[in-house]
Order: C-alpha cells, then structure tokens, then sequence
C-alpha cells in the first residue's frame, strides 16, 4: 500500500486509519496557515521577487502529485521551439543528488526522473537545487526563455507567465492541505495563474467537468484543455517499438497511477497484473529481478528511464499532449515582454531558427 492508498483511507475514516484524521487534519490547517501567510508576505510586498530580463514560464501545481504536468512542460516547450525561440527547461531534479546549475543527461540518480527524459528526448534542461541560478545559468548558455517546471510556490521568482496545471480527477486535492490532502497552498494561490490547463478533461463526466469549470470561472482566468494520447510506444532502450499485444503487466511509479492505468484501458490493452509504487520510486536490486520474472511488461517513460541498462524488458508509451489555443497566448503574452539582446545568441531568433541545436543523446 502506497501513501496515497493511506491518504484515502484516513479521508473516509475506514477502520482504525479514522483514528489518524483529526491528527492529520490539524496538521493540514497548520500547513495551509503556514502557506497562506507566505504568500501574503510576498503580495504585500514584505517579501521580495525576482524578475528576469528575458521570458521565464512557469508551469506547475497547486496540488501534489501526478496532475499531468509533464506532458503540458514538453508541448510547451515544443510549441517555443516552434516559434523559433531557443527554450530551455530548468527544474530542481527531485530526487537527483546534482546541485547544480548543469545541463541534465539521462541518468535518474543524479538529475531526476523528468529531466533524464526530457535529455533523452533532445530537450535542454538545466538542473539546479536554486532555481534563480538555473535560470540565470540556461540564459547564459544561450536559452532565450527558460520553461520553469514546478516552480509555482517558488515566490522568489516572478515569472512572465504563470501557468498552473489542473487534474481533473482531483483538482482541488481534495479539499485539504498536505498530508491530508493534496494542496500545497490554499486555493487563493489560483489568483497567481495567468492561465489554467485542465488535464484529463476526457476521464470526467460532464456534470463534473462543469463544476470545476464554475469554481474556476470565479478567478477569471483563461483555461485551456490539454488533450493526451499515446504518441507511439518505445522500449528499454527508448528506441520506437510496437505496442503490446495481448495481457500486459504494469507497473509505475508515479502521482497518479489510476489514470495511467485507465489510458491503457483505453487503448485497448488488457491489464492481467498492476504494481504500485510511491512516486519517484528507486528501484531496488530485489525488485527488478522480481521484475524481469513478468513478461509483457508496461510502465512510463518516468519508470522507464530508472530500469534503462538493467536488464528489464518492458514498454511504455510516449505521452503527447495538445492544447488547443496554447500556442496563440503564447505568442500575445510574450510579444512585450523586454527581451535581452546583448549577443546574437541571446536574441529572439526568426521563425524556424533555433542558435541552440537540439541533439539526440547517444544511446
């Protein structure tokens, strides 16, 4: 039983878990407390941010866990590319021992789950424990708008765009604070956003994506709807394959299993085996020798990454998410935005052109 499995139980007080509630309640409202008097700190201005001369986006949560942001980071950061910006990604490497700043290569122990496969897929990604540094590091490297993953509570930064990804199996982390809940800042933090991606908009019924979207009318901010499919399905080695056919045997290790699961299912796989893990989960020695006793094996690219060179042969399908409308809100809100032009590698380049080359990394 993972922690979320726990989380749950406590929540609708099954068994004995119901004797954790009024301890973990009490710790939630001193979470959100705590939080919520942060972020006054830095609106009333006590507390200082730190703005950038060239485009920082911010794409983050306001709830822990699997929300679906990783895709929306990489669309994003396709979609830059694509109007000829020179995009870099910086994120802390959770989990990663590198402090950084430093440009991350496929390996989970020492950059993290999402940055090892954001290098394996071509993209620049600094990694750096400080976020400031990171920023200040991608832009000196030659990035001319730096896409901050998970960087939404990180007041010290003042981003151009602040862009916060929604889940809409669970939105609003069920109306708790961390740990027992899943917010990690009351919900006036919305305020914040410039714009709302609503993920897995598909996985709900209607009744309960028209609630959520009237709760959210209230900040009045734009939202947008990311659509995710499974691109293509690549092995071991991260090389294109086939899908699987037949019963396959899933495991992960992410935020939110359930809808991974669920997206198999609607792909028309049929799942004989499912196990568990906690998010960012290390692998250990024991269970990738239970692992290799399954065959058809299924998991993420974030899993994936972490077995890569160890001798489990299994497949995961590539994520691609869309959204509509994305791309034009870039374009309005990034026009004004003062843009450093000290070289020609710092400066906004035409259309199609990129003054960083994106290479695929050796396999």
């Amino acid at each position: 039983m993972n922690l979320n499995e726990i989380r749950k139980k406590v929540l609708k007080e099954e068994g004995n878990y119901r004797l954790l509630k009024p301890i973990l309640k009490f710790l939630s409202l001193a979470y959100c407390a705590i939080a919520g008097f942060r972020n006054k700190l830095y609106d009333s201005g006590f507390l200082s941010s730190r703005t950038f001369p060239m485009p920082v986006i911010c794409v983050g949560n306001i709830t822990a866990g699997g929300t679906g942001k990783t895709p929306v980071v990489e669309s994003i950061y396709e979609t830059l590319e694509e109007l000829g910006f020179s995009p870099s990604i910086v994120s802390k490497g959770y989990k990663g021992f590198a402090y950084g700043p430093v440009v991350a290569k496929p390996n989970p122990e020492r950059f993290g789950d999402e940055p090892s496969v954001y290098a394996m897929k071509g993209y620049l990604c600094v990694v750096s424990k400080n976020r400031e540094k990171g920023i200040e590091f991608a832009f000196s490297i030659g990035a001319n708008v730096v896409v901050l993953d998970d960087g939404f509570q990180d007041r010290r930064i003042k981003p151009s765009l602040n862009i916060l990804v929604l889940d809409a199996l669970n939105p609003f982390g069920d109306g708790f604070c961390l740990p027992l809940g899943l917010l990690r800042e009351p919900l006036q933090g919305i305020e914040r956003t410039d714009a709302i991606v609503i993920t897995r908009a598909d996985l709900v019924s209607s009744e309960t994506l028209k609630g959520i979207q009237t709760y959210l009318a209230t900040f009045r901010k734009p939202i947008f709807y990311a659509e995710q499919k499974f691109s293509h399905w690549v092995d071991e080695n991260f090389e294109k394959t086939e899908p699987p056919k037949g019963e396959v045997n899933v495991f992960c290790g992410i935020g939110n299993p359930g809808q991974f699961v669920e997206m198999l299912l609607r792909n028309n796989l049929k799942v004989k085996n499912l196990f568990v893990f906690n998010d960012h989960h290390r692998y250990t020695e024991r269970e990738i020798e239970q692992l290799k006793g399954f065959k058809n094996l299924v998991t993420t690219e974030k899993d994936l990454i972490k077995l890569w060179n160890r001798g489990v042969k299994a497949k995961a399908p590539v994520l691609k998410t869309k959204i509509a409308g994305m791309k034009e809100f870039i374009v309005e809100n990034l026009r004004n935005v003062e843009r450093a032009e000290d070289s020609v590698e710092t400066r906004l380049a035409p259309a199609g052109i990129s003054p960083i080359k994106r290479e695929s990394v050796s396999r």
